[in-house]
């Protein structure tokens, strides 16, 4: 009998990697415990954070707040740490970033529909303010410097960096908004808070005329404000921004001012 060892190697291999991929896509998640919080006004918020094996053994560390695209919407508590969402939650739980700079990593998740910004209205989308609220709620309950609270998104994300600075500056130590938009006007009051703003020239989903405004809007009251503009990149600027060695360096060069 002929034994067709050609094709148990294949298979061998072929699940063998499935295996490799689908551990490592759930160490990956496992390095954010699942979490749900109760606002006050009664609604449960999905998220998931990242501890340092630090943080209780060390001084008070800094918190990154990641606000989730499109792509990460709903309330399975996954999908705002996982697929085009991986870029700007893992970065800080790599080895060559985390042993320098060992971080709090917070990443909620809103259902379809919910906006995390809308430049409209002066108020915070209802979404923000429950963020808020569970950010005040770890200040209190972990080893959280309120000095180093750093705000970043993408795409819808970036939507909602650019509106909750502009409504809440105070708050923050720094902002990072990727092909995000905004309001010109309110965003003035953001003039005080460190913002590195990223976006793709050729973005048909969120056009970089958006980030271009805000960013003179700034510039005009003589804000705190550093663009990267990418000119061959279309909506997945995240890529190039969560890959540039520089940008972990400046995010926690900054301190918010007391």
């Amino acid at each position: 009998m002929t034994k067709n060892y050609g094709m148990t190697k294949f298979f061998f291999l072929l699940f063998g990697s499935v295996f490799i991929q689908s551990l490592t896509a759930q160490t990956q998640i496992d390095e954010f415990e699942e979490k749900y919080f109760d606002s006050s006004e009664g609604t449960s918020l999905p998220y998931r954070i990242h501890t340092p094996l630090v943080a209780f053994t060390d001084s008070e560390l800094a918190l990154i707040v990641y606000l989730h695209g499109s792509g990460g919407n709903g309330t399975d508590n996954v999908k705002q740490i996982s697929g085009g969402n991986v870029f700007g939650t893992h970065l800080w739980i790599k080895p060559e970033v985390a042993v320098e700079n060992p971080a709090f990593v917070l990443a909620p998740q809103s259902p379809n529909g919910a906006p995390w910004g809308d430049s409209n209205y002066k108020q915070l989308t209802r979404y923000s303010e429950i963020v808020i609220e569970l950010i005040v709620k770890l200040i209190e309950d972990l080893p959280i410097d309120p000095n180093r609270i750093y705000l970043m998104g993408q795409s819808k994300g970036g939507r909602g960096v650019w509106d909750i600075l502009s409504k809440r500056p105070d708050l923050f130590a720094a902002g990072v908004p990727v092909c995000g938009s905004g309001n010109a006007d309110l965003v003035k009051s953001a003039f005080n808070t460190p913002i590195w703003a990223f976006h793709g020239a050729l973005d048909p989903v969120i056009s970089v005329e958006e980030s271009r405004n805000l960013v003179e809007a700034l510039e005009l009251v003589g804000g705190n404000i550093r663009y990267t503009e990418y000119p061959n990149v279309r909506h997945n600027s995240w890529e190039n921004a969560f890959s540039d060695p520089n940008f972990p360096i400046w995010l926690f060069a900054q301190r918010r001012n007391d």
